[in-house]
């Protein structure tokens, strides 16, 4: 095919001699770089990037979070903030005049998350730290309550805790001990029998040979809309019913925005689309802006003494310094650009044009969104997609696209896309439907 170059197979094969594998797929292009919503691979080849790497891309290579990284590299780079903290005011780039601290970065988080006061930041990692961190979190505010909850086909990371709770595919957990008491909630999906869906959950609840479930439930872990599980869409009267009655047996109602927040959905956290504020949101991803971070913003009244007990949780890396820049110019450019918004409005465009594919061709079975540019499309096998997957690598232009749970293509381009960029990808998907039918 076109963009597998001599290049890409020489460092294929090299992989395969110096890698073990993870999730990696030697059909897809070896990145030399980006910028914007672009990527070329090493053998020179271009590709529209629809994926955002899974939600990591608010913009390829953002000119602020370049400076602000660049100036942060002069200042301090090897400092392990949960032992020290450190603070500068840098005196240019994007973030010229500005405190670039974790305390900085948790106090605009602290403003922007929609969680209630009184509330505080624990930084991590990555998603799955992030998750698993704010586990403990749980288990400090509820210690005697053992039980844990998170939808079916829920998908929280990949290690220890978080992957107890998941369930998007039984690979991930082949090397997996679970060492959790894990329940599993019915996704509330938006095509879901209101009325079923409270029998649904409540039989859920039920005790078991474990002990007492409704009693002893320490916390619900959601994605509003399901990533891994298949770019699934809430029901939005049966999830805040199922909210209320979370809240109302005395469980904390956790929402994983690592692949939501920050703009992808059309507001700036998909919590927004909540009656009531989440007691606590989990964020990583686009957070850093492709520098690896992940937070916890929790409610603190939930917690003995406002707090969790020194030294119970910690580690090396969380909010080093080139990602607490990152992030911090990370937000800032997202608010100058007015980027949430921008997510909504080209989120409808795509919409609507995929909408019109799929009245032109017959294998494709659904295409929904909450909001944003984090879009469903569903076909009527996994073959399909993956076809489809493979044949936008073979045009020129190339479309990157990433599947998700057993039959459906995600389309989550930067957030910075323009209508052109759309209307591009749209004739690349087109010209590979057409060879289809």
């Amino acid at each position: 095919m076109r963009y597998f170059g001599r290049k890409t197979a020489a460092y294929y094969e090299r992989m395969h001699n110096a890698l073990l594998p993870t999730t990696i797929e030697d059909f897809r292009p070896v990145i030399k770089n980006a910028k914007g919503v672009w990527v070329t691979d090493v053998d020179g080849n271009n590709f529209l990037d629809f994926t955002s790497q899974v939600g990591i891309v608010v913009d390829h290579v953002s000119e602020d979070v370049v400076s602000a990284v660049q100036e942060q590299t002069t200042r301090a780079l090897g400092i392990i903030s949960n032992d020290f903290q450190f603070a500068s005011v840098h005196s240019k780039g994007s973030l010229l005049g500005e405190e670039v601290s974790p305390v900085k970065l948790a106090e605009e988080l602290i403003k922007l998350t929609p969680v209630p006061y009184p509330k505080k930041v624990l930084f991590e990692v990555s998603g799955a730290t992030a998750i698993n961190a704010a586990i403990k979190i749980c288990r400090a505010s509820q210690p005697k309550k053992e039980f844990f909850a998170a939808f079916e086909r829920a998908f929280h990371g990949r290690h220890g805790p978080s992957l107890d709770i998941s369930s998007s595919r039984q690979i991930h957990k082949l090397l997996h001990r679970e060492g959790m008491l894990a329940v599993r909630i019915p996704f509330p999906g938006e095509n879901v029998s209101f009325v079923d869906y409270k029998k649904s959950f409540l039989n859920a609840l039920r005790s078991d040979l474990e002990g007492d479930v409704k009693n002893n439930l320490n916390a619900l872990f959601v994605e509003i809309v399901q990533g891994e599980g298949g770019i699934n869409i809430p029901n939005l009267k049966a999830l805040n019913w199922l909210h209320r009655q979370v809240k109302s047996i005395g469980a904390l109602f956790v929402v994983d925005e690592v692949q939501t927040g920050l703009g992808r959905t059309g507001k700036m956290f998909a919590s927004e689309y909540l009656d009531d504020q989440p007691d606590m949101i989990v964020l990583s991803k686009a957070l850093g802006a492709g520098v690896p971070i992940g937070a916890v913003v929790t409610r603190t009244d939930i917690l003995p003494n406002g707090t969790i007990p020194q030294s119970a949780h910690s580690g090396t890396m969380p909010a080093c310094p080139l990602a607490v820049a990152a992030a911090l110019a990370n937000l800032h450019f997202m608010q100058d650009e007015d980027l949430v918004h921008r997510s909504a409005e080209m989120g409808k465009y795509l919409r609507s044009g995929l909408m019109r594919l799929a009245d032109s061709y017959p294998f494709i079975v659904d295409v929904d969104s909450l909001g944003g540019l984090m879009i469903r499309v569903e076909f009527d096998s996994k073959q399909m997609a993956d076809t489809v997957v493979i044949g936008c690598l073979g045009q020129d232009p190339g479309l990157l696209l990433i599947e998700a749970g057993d039959k459906t293509i995600r389309f989550m381009p930067p957030l910075t896309v323009s209508k052109e960029e759309i209307d591009l990808a749209l004739s690349i998907v087109d010209n590979v439907f057409k060879t289809l039918v």
